[in-house]
């Protein structure tokens, strides 16, 4: 079984980097462009892994977490210069990890090393 994750941002190039670090990293990936097209996609398709953007046109990565609400799967915050300490808002408390962009692949695979399957043997 394969891990799904859904990466969502509004930046088409993040999404293809994204896309394939994490499939590198042996996840499915499903890509959303927003926080509205992402619940949709939620709406259908179980993931074990969310890693949105914090800045987009309309909802940010913020809103999406607090949409989820308590059947949020572990969320990754993708952040320009946000961190959990110099974030003034209180959903940041449901934010699982943070990763700053430009992402590197070693801290996005130090990330999300907890929410992987082992690779087959």
């Amino acid at each position: 079984m394969v891990n799904r994750a859904l990466i969502v941002d509004d930046d088409a190039v993040s999404l293809v980097v994204l896309r394939h670090m994490l499939s590198a990293q042996g996840f499915d990936v499903i890509e959303a462009s927003s926080v509205n097209e992402a619940l949709e996609i939620l709406e259908h398709a179980h993931v074990d892994l969310v890693v949105c953007d914090y800045l987009m046109p309309g909802r940010n990565g913020l809103d999406l977490l607090e949409e989820l609400g308590a059947t949020a799967p572990p969320f990754v915050l993708l952040t320009g210069t946000l961190t959990r300490e110099r974030l003034d808002d209180p959903r940041v408390a449901g934010v699982d990890a943070y990763v700053t962009k430009p992402v590197s692949t070693e801290e996005l695979r130090q990330v999300t090393a907890t929410y992987a399957l082992p690779a087959a043997a």
